[in-house]
């Protein structure tokens, strides 16, 4: 592994070997300068995925397929509202280091998005200018930044790893000592397919009867398991595809803002989490990872002490039994109890995802909402 104290070097060096015309390639020198990143921001609507975005494949248009995507998930309340909580108990511990001799005016700064201690990062170079960082653009750079981010996205799931390419940033003072920051850059679709299906899998598993319709229009041989070819299948794989050409590859733009704070001699500080069943860390009373005891049931195979702690209300030698279509309970991916998905046909009257749930074949389900059998 690359020493630390090396690392600028290294990836100035690097960043040499084919400079752009107008790139900005180091030597990095100076202080380093820690910030932490003490909010994340999420695009939630169009005007927010807008206001981050940028030409970042230089065709004239601004682009942010990311912020799209979340702005869907804004719409469901699917989309994560958590992260402070998140950062606040370490689940996201994501810093920036500022490598130059003036923060105020300095022609040659080298910038590094760290999403986790000891995550190597490729440094995006660029210009301060009256206190205002710009990396190389991603559109016109041939040695662009890199970073592994840690992601807020799906309610109730993890943060996202994210392999973002092709990295530009813009930081911009707040007056009081940190930056406002803009993310930008790409990622390959394979890799957005594959954090993007982790995350709502998991997001499904932890609230299976919040998602029973929108799971059941994925889940195409209805066994309550969705599987990468019934995802790669569905709704999803329209909305995470590619939309520009980044680094010699299709790639989905993306776009995001950071709130940085500096850090001081006795680390980056973290803050109070408001929600501790929503921080992704296991603590309290919890049974596992922000489930059991005094937050919400867990999944099959998660941690737990009774059988209170878990969905199927069954906890079998410290361990969460499966769902099942026999126990009296609406559990799983069920419509109603015991029915519905892979536990069979549902009888007149009771409640429905889709008309295959019903023995008439006939529901009346919403768009987004179950309904109820019709005989």
């Amino acid at each position: 592994m690359i020493p630390m104290r090396h690392l600028w070097l290294v990836l100035a060096v690097a960043g040499c070997s084919e400079p752009g015309g107008s790139d900005v390639t180091g030597p990095f020198t100076g202080d380093e300068h820690r910030y932490a990143v003490v909010a994340i921001h999420i695009p939630s609507d169009a005007s927010a995925a807008e206001r981050f975005a940028a030409d970042l494949d230089g065709d004239g248009m601004p682009e942010n397929q990311f912020g799209a995507i979340t702005s869907l998930l804004a719409t469901t309340n699917d989309l994560s509202l958590n992260a402070s909580d998140m950062i606040a108990s370490g689940a996201i511990a994501s810093r920036v280091e500022i490598k130059a001799d003036d923060l105020t005016n300095d022609p040659t700064v080298g910038v590094r998005y760290l999403g986790a201690e000891g995550d190597v990062a490729v440094v995006a170079g660029g210009t301060l200018v009256s206190g205002a960082f710009r990396s190389n653009r991603t559109a016109t750079t041939r040695v662009p930044g890199a970073a592994t981010l840690r992601l807020p996205v799906y309610t109730n799931a993890d943060p996202l790893t994210v392999e973002l390419v092709g990295m530009e940033l813009d930081l911009d003072p707040d007056g009081r000592g940190g930056f406002d920051a803009v993310v930008r850059g790409g990622l390959r679709v394979d890799h957005a397919r594959a954090i993007a299906y982790a995350g709502l899998v998991q997001m499904f598993e932890t609230e299976p009867a919040r998602h029973v319709v929108f799971a059941r229009g994925i889940d195409a041989d209805r066994d309550s398991v969705l599987s990468r070819n019934e995802l790669d299948n569905s709704v999803i794989a329209l909305l995470v595809k590619a939309d520009i050409e980044l680094v010699d590859a299709p790639a989905i733009s993306f776009a995001f803002g950071v709130h940085l704070s500096p850090c001081t001699s006795e680390g980056c500080g973290r803050g109070t989490v408001a929600e501790p069943c929503r921080d992704r860390v296991h603590n309290g009373n919890e049974t596992d990872v922000d489930c059991g005891g005094s937050c919400q049931p867990c999944a099959p195979a998660k941690h737990c002490m009774m059988a209170a702690d878990c969905q199927s209300n069954a906890c079998d030698g410290g361990s969460c039994a499966a769902w099942s279509c026999r126990n009296s309970l609406r559990d799983g991916y069920e419509s109603d109890v015991d029915c519905g998905g892979a536990c069979g046909e549902c009888a007149t009257g009771r409640a429905c995802a889709d008309d295959a749930d019903c023995a008439t074949g006939q529901c009346n389900q919403g768009v987004a909402t179950l309904g109820t059998c019709l005989p």
